[in-house]
């Protein structure tokens, strides 16, 4: 039997079409079963920041989200936008719609007031937000992710920096920082309690100037060897009554500045003094490993360095030492004026220098005993029972880089939170970067800048006056 041309091309269009309808069928088929995006607008808009994905990736608990808007509310599909977001990187993340008119039993139980908030769960916890801001909700789940409020104690009385100073020599803008992931942090004086609040995660110690009393020694002394958390930041100019905190810690700090004299340096970092020290590497320690090598600047700072032969060296001390300088720093034992150079004759030691050290031991008991363990970040499934039996320090020469005037440079906001997180026992935060609100600096070449300067304050106006004049001239020949 011959089979026509005609025949042979229909069938051919026939085999074709059902070819297509099963591709297309296909295609349909894994499109609803799975589901593959890709945001490819300018900085990642429609995703959430590297940031906020880390964090969503360390919870341990279910997520989910109540949105109190009123019904047929156009805001219902953006917020089902919004939340896509989080459901990308966590899938079982869940979104409930809910009008807070037809339903205030439920509102009522969240503890929304009206239409237009948004309750976040997370476990057992919950929070309310007027904002659907990345930072806001990020911030959100960072502090119900805690557990519970952190409290920090800030010594006073001595002329310590002044922890919520919105001058340049305060530090309300790290305090802030601190406040909207779940920190309390409070001016604390001794002489009025005699002991350290026991609810209090770990004492701040910003640099005394003034000598503490005989009894505040005792009690800031008893109260480390008893296990307390301590952060201590000292600048150079004497100990004031700190000798024997740095006995029992097995440290000795620098008499002097240290300072860095690389021009080329301070040029590419924009440092126009050389006793601001950039450290740019932290020997791979968990308090830096979200700070993606970013240099941090630390302002007149002195040395800080381990004496293994002090009675701080039998008590289980385990030393991290995660800020050191360059090695074309030094000591400068001289008060610091004119062009400064290394002389070792005179007391300068030669750098790279240790600034910073992280000290960790574990407790037996409650006399104090140790025995060691490496500084590293704990399993986030560690109880409240084990923070107890684990003590912590952190003793930097340095607190000019907490302060308002210097908090934004470089990594210091990050390498300043992760401090406050390690000695709280958050480890499981140690990995997330610092969240804050995207877009809030603008970056631009300083010729564009000239050039904008120039049109704006030159070209427009000269531009409209020359129209004006034209105007005028043309209607005055007429």
């Amino acid at each position: 039997m011959k089979i026509s041309r005609y025949r042979v091309r229909s069938l051919r269009t026939q085999i074709l079409h059902l070819l297509l309808i099963l591709l297309v069928t296909g295609l349909a088929w894994l499109g609803y079963h799975y589901r593959v995006q890709q945001d490819w607008t300018w900085g990642s808009r429609n995703s959430l920041a590297p940031a906020s994905q880390q964090l969503l990736l360390t919870l341990t608990e279910p997520l989910a989200f109540v949105a109190y808007l009123p019904e047929n509310s156009p805001l219902r599909e953006q917020m089902g936008k919004i939340i896509s977001r989080y459901q990308r990187v966590r899938p079982e993340t869940r979104l409930e719609m809910v009008d807070a008119d037809l339903d205030p039993v439920r509102a009522r139980q969240d503890g929304v007031d009206a239409n237009g908030q948004l309750a976040i769960h997370l476990g057992a916890r919950t929070e309310v937000v007027s904002s659907v801001g990345e930072s806001v909700i990020a911030n959100a789940i960072l502090r119900m992710s805690r557990g519970n409020e952190r409290l920090v104690v800030a010594l006073t009385g001595h002329g310590e920096r002044d922890a919520l100073a919105t001058n340049s020599q305060g530090m309300s803008t790290l305090v802030q920082n601190l406040e909207r992931s779940g920190f309390t942090i409070l001016p604390y004086s001794l002489v009025r309690t005699q002991s350290v609040p026991d609810n209090a995660r770990f004492l701040v110690l910003a640099s005394p100037q003034q000598a503490l009393l005989p009894g505040e020694q005792q009690v800031l002394e008893q109260y480390v060897l008893n296990g307390g958390n301590l952060l201590w930041l000292q600048d150079p100019g004497g100990l004031h009554g700190l000798g024997g905190l740095s006995e029992i810690l097995g440290l000795a700090v620098g008499e002097g500045t240290v300072v860095d004299a690389n021009e080329n340096l301070h040029q590419l970092l924009g440092i126009r003094h050389p006793a601001v020290i950039p450290v740019v590497e932290y020997g791979g320690s968990v308090l830096a490993e979200n700070l993606g090598g970013t240099q941090t600047l630390f302002p007149f700072a002195t040395s800080v360095t381990r004496r293994p032969e002090q009675a701080g060296a039998g008590m289980g001390w385990r030393v991290d030492e995660f800020l050191t300088t360059l090695p074309n720093s030094w000591l400068e034992s001289r008060a610091l004026g004119g062009d400064a150079s290394l002389d070792e004759a005179e007391g300068d030691l030669p750098g790279p220098l240790t600034i910073g050290l992280a000290l960790s031991r574990r407790l037996n008991g409650e006399n104090g005993g140790a025995d060691q363990t490496r500084v590293s970040a704990a399993t986030p499934s560690n109880a409240a029972a084990e923070d107890r039996r684990r003590q912590r320090v952190v003793v930097v020469g340095d607190s000019d880089f907490m302060l308002n005037g210097f908090i934004g440079q470089g990594a210091n906001l990050g390498l300043a939170t992760n401090i406050f997180n390690w000695l709280s026992d958050d480890d499981n935060l140690l990995k997330v970067p610092l969240i804050q609100a995207p877009d809030t600096r603008l970056e631009m070449d300083a010729r564009v800048l000239l050039g904008l300067a120039a049109f704006f304050l030159l070209v427009l106006p000269a531009g409209l006056l020359l129209a004006g004049f034209l105007s005028w001239w043309r209607r005055r020949r007429r």
